[in-house]
């Protein structure tokens, strides 16, 4: 990357700073209060603070680094209090920044991000808790970065302990990002998943083993999407080969919605502490596309707190409509992305597991693209461009055609429009146009199925849907593949 790119780069990754006013995210906490102590060479600085009641806040606990100091470890505690178990209950997310900076966008100080799945970390030129960057540690004011979520209205107190190391520093840290392209594989049908987590965020498995887990599922790439920090995209080239691209990404998870930045250098990281009021979203998804990525919304109704995409659909790329094993609120996905395509937006479905731990199936559900090899680039394109289906596992394929136009591409009224399934015994094969369904089969047991229609002049797309019934239900079902549209002329 040449500097006038990264320069250019890194000022649209801080775009908006100042019309952030006086927001928490511009100033440290306020009414903490400090104490030290040294042992040897070790200092513990400890400061105690109170937050008031809100979720969409942030704070930051400004110390000290003076020079010689090598490691810097991190501890929080805070005020318990819960509404609803496992919903709604006090959280103290956690982060630091380095003296570069902590405002909105300053991703040169940004140092490692665990929002609520770690009450501790530590960090030096060798290595980092995941989820933090090794690297030196450079004396001037560093910041613990909080994000108090306090359901109690009379506030909550916490304590954040600092304790600076001095003495010889180690061997620096080597990056191994994985490579952009996965050699020999040429243009074809690629099956991949493109949210998942590690123990670098919220999730329990170890890199090795999400590697393990995405070949056991015949996948043939994923994507790394680690809660607001980078820390995992450091390593996959330890992993990588030619049977498995690895992109790299991170999940932005904003308190208004969560978005997937697919594709980015390893080196970049996008900021999540804005709201729709604010404006931000456009710069930060402008950044990406400018770095050859794709901006998803992830989840966009998936009830829960920051959950429920509130951005709306003019700055995104596709729309994540199903997300892990189906539900209802996959279904209201999708019913929201087919009253864009009524409108004649030209979004993108995808489908991806958002696995955390090893109950969550990877590859469940999983998008299938067709593009031009197996790269980066490739695969990125031909998701923008729709040219892709999504499936519950490798064993289905689907494929929508009209000649030789393939979902994503634009035929005339009059064309005829073909749709076969395999691998779906005793499901449905539907086609669905603006004006509703206009073709309907039934899978028999051998799982193959093929309906044809002619494309009619104002159905502005077909898309096809194949379902089957829930286990154990006569009556409720369960989406095994979904194709983006073919789009029609009148």
């Amino acid at each position: 990357m040449c500097r006038n790119h990264e320069s250019s780069r890194r000022d649209v990754l801080r775009a908006g700073v100042l019309a952030l006013g006086g927001l928490a995210a511009l100033v440290p906490a306020t009414g903490v209060r400090a104490s030290s102590r040294a042992e040897g060479s070790t200092v513990v600085k400890t400061f105690t603070g109170r937050s008031g009641y809100g979720f969409d806040q942030w704070a930051y606990v400004p110390f000290d680094v003076p020079a010689g100091v090598r490691r810097i470890s991190v501890r929080r505690t805070f005020e318990a209090f819960v509404v609803v178990p496992g919903l709604l209950s006090n959280v103290l997310d956690l982060g630091v920044f380095g003296p570069a900076g902590w405002e909105p966008g300053a991703e040169k100080g940004f140092r490692g991000w665990s929002g609520g799945a770690r009450g501790e970390f530590a960090l030096s030129a060798t290595e980092a808790t995941p989820g933090y960057l090794p690297g030196p540690i450079e004396p001037g004011t560093w910041a613990v970065a909080l994000g108090p979520i306090v359901y109690n209205p009379a506030g909550m107190a916490w304590t954040v302990e600092v304790t600076l190391e001095s003495g010889p520093e180690g061997p620096a840290f080597v990056p191994e990002p994985a490579p952009v392209s996965a050699k020999g594989r040429g243009p074809g049908w690629y099956r991949g998943d493109m949210h998942l987590h590690t123990v670098h965020s919220d999730g329990h498995r170890t890199p090795a083993e999400l590697v393990a887990a995405a070949r056991a599922r015949g996948l043939d790439f994923f994507a790394s999407t680690e809660h607001n920090t980078r820390s995992a995209n450091l390593q996959w080239g330890r992993f990588a080969a030619d049977d498995l691209l690895i992109i790299s990404g991170e999940e932005v998870t904003t308190r208004h919605g969560h978005w997937l930045a697919i594709g980015l250098p390893h080196d970049t990281w996008i900021d999540w502490r804005y709201s729709p009021s604010d404006g931000l979203l456009p710069a930060y998804a402008r950044a990406v596309r400018e770095l050859g990525g794709l901006v998803v919304a992830a989840h966009p109704v998936v009830p829960g707190p920051g959950s429920v995409w509130e951005f709306g659909y003019d700055h995104v790329d596709a729309v994540e409509v199903w997300n892990g094993p189906w539900t209802l609120d996959d279904q209201a996905a999708v019913m929201v992305w087919d009253g864009l395509l009524r409108e004649g937006r030209r979004l993108p479905a995808v489908g991806n597991s958002d696995s955390h731990s090893a109950s969550d199936v990877v590859g469940l559900p999983q998008t299938v693209v067709h593009a031009g090899g197996l790269s980066r680039d490739a695969v990125l394109k031909a998701v923008r461009e729709g040219r892709s289906y999504l499936a519950d596992n490798a064993g289905i394929a689907l494929h929508l055609t009209a000649g030789t136009a393939l979902p994503g591409d634009t035929v005339p009224a009059r064309t005829t429009v073909e749709c076969t399934v395999t691998g779906t015994p005793g499901a449905t094969l539907s086609l669905f146009t603006a004006a509703g369904k206009v073709a309907f089969a039934l899978v028999p047991a051998s799982g193959s199925a093929r309906v044809s229609w002619t494309a009619a002049a104002g159905a502005k797309y077909v898309r096809a849907e194949v379902r089957s019934l829930k286990p154990g239900s006569t009556s409720l079902t369960t989406m095994a593949a979904l194709s983006n549209p073919i789009w029609i002329t009148g």
